[in-house]
């Protein structure tokens, strides 16, 4: 997992690193700055030609030192400064006159001296870095709306200049780059929706921060990565049987939301468990029993809802996909949160139990496992002015209620009852689609039935979920997946995990 820094944590990070490497300052941009051009070389390839526009912060000296190494590797390369050099940084200025030595760049004071950009032309944008501290205006911000017109392919250094690296985007003056190639760790401010048009596809390079300092500084937010999962995933020895596997319990569907339940239990099937019960009125019997024969259909005496619920001898209980919210299902809910003490999976209708009655949650299991969508969250917390509000919103509710939550969307959220947070790195588009969420509970289910630990089992769940929707991805495309094909794709997901 990458560590992922607060701008003040990354100015540290630095500061540490040129004093104890030791280091200096003028060599680390160096560093970082070869960082990016080997990077920017792999994505961009060869045959454009190159605008580099630099501010006279340390991020424009990062952009003068690219612009030097890309010259000398061969590429037509084409500098503007904007700003006074004068007032520069020392390593801008030092770096200015290293360019100076192969190519003298232009400065911007006006528009008339910006440069015409033709939509086969690259920009690298180093503007302003994660120190940035109000937003852009005045030439800065024309400058911004002139490449972002441009129609121009945009490579941003470390951050796009006008972005905030940990505050919500604020005005309309912030670069739009195509790729973001950030320094070390991703900026928090990558991950949330407020900020999708001004990251672009980003891309983290290495330039050699002290690594035990940043782990000193207690970290609480991160970027998930593949390896991290490795060794979670179950695997079965020779002499296992399905008691072996996990016995799950699902609680599921209501008249005319049975596909929930169908799907919470194939998802929970396929994902390894030996034994699943599945918890339907009457009404779901059937299709129950037709749709999943592996299950076995525990028919509630109600026709049409969830009435009754025993909590029984399973290794992990999961309860919400297409239940209702009547007053029948709200009791029966109350009644079993009352007698169960082992940590549970809520989801989808038993999330908006619990913000109908939210007396419900403190009577819900510690480190039972929650998992909203933002609409659901909100329900359960009300609302939050920005991404950054919501983050705190989701660490302070999980660490009230010692639960792990989930909040699903694009890198989906994974917060432990202690408020770490941790970004996921699988899923695609196409699985914003009805379903997929009853698919999620029954994988998390599964898992934690067969790995019996709560936490390991939410962010195992969430990563297998969203590498399962990015192998249906490459098979069929993103605009037609529906949550059947991310069933279909977990045991090649799971296998693909083991090795």
């Amino acid at each position: 997992m990458i560590p992922v820094l607060s701008a003040e944590e990354t100015r540290q990070a630095d500061a540490y690193t040129i004093q104890n490497e030791p280091i200096a300052s003028i060599d680390l941009m160096e560093r970082a700055s070869h960082a990016f051009a080997n990077k920017f070389a792999e994505l961009a390839g060869r045959g454009h030609r190159l605008y580099v526009f630099c501010g006279t912060g340390n991020n424009g000296g990062d952009g003068l030192a690219v612009s030097r190494l890309l010259i000398k590797q061969g590429y037509d390369v084409r500098v503007f400064v904007a700003g006074s050099p004068e007032k520069g940084s020392p390593d801008f200025k030092t770096n200015l006159e290293r360019l100076n030595s192969i190519t003298s760049p232009g400065f911007i004071d006006s528009e008339s001296h910006f440069p015409r950009l033709d939509d086969q032309d690259i920009v690298i944008d180093a503007l302003f870095g994660s120190g940035l501290s109000r937003p852009l205006e005045g030439i800065y911000a024309d400058l911004v709306s002139h490449i972002n017109g441009s129609r121009t392919k945009t490579y941003s250094i470390d951050i796009a200049s006008g972005l905030f690296a940990d505050q919500p985007p604020q005005g309309t003056a912030i670069i739009q780059p195509l790729h973001t190639i950030s320094f070390q760790c991703p900026k928090a401010s990558f991950f949330h929706p407020a900020s999708k048009d001004y990251t672009g596809q980003w891309h983290v390079v290495d330039i050699g921060l002290d690594q035990k300092f940043i782990d000193s500084l207690g970290v609480t937010q991160f970027y998930s990565e593949p390896e991290d999962f490795t060794k979670l995933v179950p695997r079965r020895s020779k002499f296992d049987h399905k008691g072996d596997a996990g016995k799950v319990k699902i609680i599921a569907g209501s008249k005319g939301k049975i596909g929930a339940a169908v799907l919470c239990a194939r998802a929970t099937l396929r994902t390894g468990s030996g034994l699943v019960f599945v918890q339907t009125p009457v009404c779901g019997r059937d299709v129950l029993q037709g749709a999943v024969p592996e299950a076995v259909v525990i028919e509630d005496k109600n026709m049409e809802v969830i009435t009754g619920i025993e909590p029984g001898d399973y290794d992990a209980i999961a309860l919400g996909p297409g239940l209702d919210t009547r007053e029948e299902t709200r009791k029966a809910i109350r009644k079993f949160l009352e007698k169960t003490s082992a940590p549970i999976i809520i989801d989808a209708d038993g999330l908006n139990i619990l913000s109908i009655e939210k007396d419900l949650l403190k009577k819900a299991p510690a480190q039972s496992i929650l998992t909203p969508h933002p609409g659901e969250f909100r329900r359960l917390v009300g609302d939050w002015s920005n991404d950054f509000e919501k983050i705190t919103l989701l660490g302070k509710f999980a660490m009230d209620h010692q639960f792990n939550v989930v909040l699903k969307g694009a890198f989906s959220i994974v917060c432990s009852s202690t408020g770490d947070i941790y970004y996921n790195c699988s899923g695609n588009p196409g699985m914003a689609t009805g379903g997929s969420g009853d698919v999620l509970t029954g994988i998390i289910a599964s898992l934690l039935g067969q790995i019996k630990r709560p936490f390991d089992a939410l962010r195992l769940g969430v990563y297998l979920h969203g590498l399962a929707g990015d192998l249906a991805a490459d098979k069929i495309g993103t605009n037609g997946m529906i949550a059947s094909d991310i069933i279909d794709f977990l045991p090649s997901a799971v296998k693909k995990m083991q090795f």
